[in-house]
């Protein structure tokens, strides 16, 4: 399988806040930036009394985009803060931080410790990378079994790439038995979700008729929602196997780029 632990533990969560980026100095004071200021004053404003949610947000921000070690400690202590409330996605964080010695000295036995208490709390994000550590035996000593659990448990909890993966692992028969039927409903699961890597995937799947009943305008159907929200792999199968004309296939929903 091609699946590298250093992409499961890019935090999901920054995508988000990277669009709260602030301003820098040099660039003009837009109406949208104005906005954009108060908003993070704000969101400060929450964390200092005490919000969870904001400390969150702004530990996640700064997780992802400090360059000092003050902004380091400031995002540290921010999500220490929001996991002694509960918040799984910060110990997920922190573990991250851990994991790769962002601000922190890198300790996996922390990282591990973190991310187990995420996963109690069910947190999908950290239920997939547990699992991922599982299957891969990186960091975490190698136990199939207990990562495929821990996946499933992130895909019912609503993790796209858990559910991607689980795909992938049925329809190789990678530390599973082969099951082209259960590759095919996982698949088509993510796909609701959005995930783009899933809709490549499933329209293979309907095209050569594995798993599901062979429907060549629906599997091509896939493929162009897929290469429309960024799959690589798309292009390249829609001119082997569909026509240039549209395909009106009934695939899911909007894909958005997968891993």
């Amino acid at each position: 399988m091609n699946i590298r632990l250093s992409a499961l533990i890019i935090p999901a969560a920054l995508a988000a806040a990277a669009a709260m980026s602030l301003p820098a100095a040099a660039e003009p004071d837009t109406p949208e930036n104005a906005q954009l200021k108060s908003s993070m004053r704000f969101l400060e404003a929450l964390a200092k009394d005490g919000d969870s949610g904001a400390q969150l947000t702004l530990g996640q921000y700064l997780a992802g985009t400090a360059k000092t070690d003050a902004d380091f400690e400031q995002a540290r202590k921010l999500l220490e803060s929001a996991a002694a409330q509960g918040k799984g996605e910060a110990y997920t964080e922190l573990a991250r931080m851990y994991l790769e010695g962002r601000g922190v000295a890198k300790d996996e036995g922390k990282a591990e410790s973190l991310l187990e208490s995420a996963a109690a709390k069910n947190d999908p994000e950290a239920l997939y990378t547990i699992g991922m550590m599982r299957i891969e035996g990186t960091v975490l000593p190698k136990d199939p079994e207990s990562g495929i659990r821990k996946l499933e448990r992130a895909g019912k909890l609503g993790s796209e790439d858990a559910l991607l993966v689980l795909g992938r692992l049925y329809e190789e028969g990678t530390a599973v038995k082969k099951d082209p039927e259960k590759a095919f409903g996982y698949y088509l699961a993510a796909s609701y979700g959005g995930s783009s890597g899933a809709a490549y995937h499933l329209g293979l799947l309907y095209i050569t008729g594995t798993g599901t009943k062979k429907d060549t305008d629906t599997g091509c159907g896939h493929l162009e929602d897929a290469l429309e929200h960024g799959s690589a792999d798309a292009e390249a199968a829609i001119t082997q196997y569909c026509s240039s004309a549209p395909h009106g296939g009934q695939h899911a929903g909007t894909a958005k780029a997968g891993r």
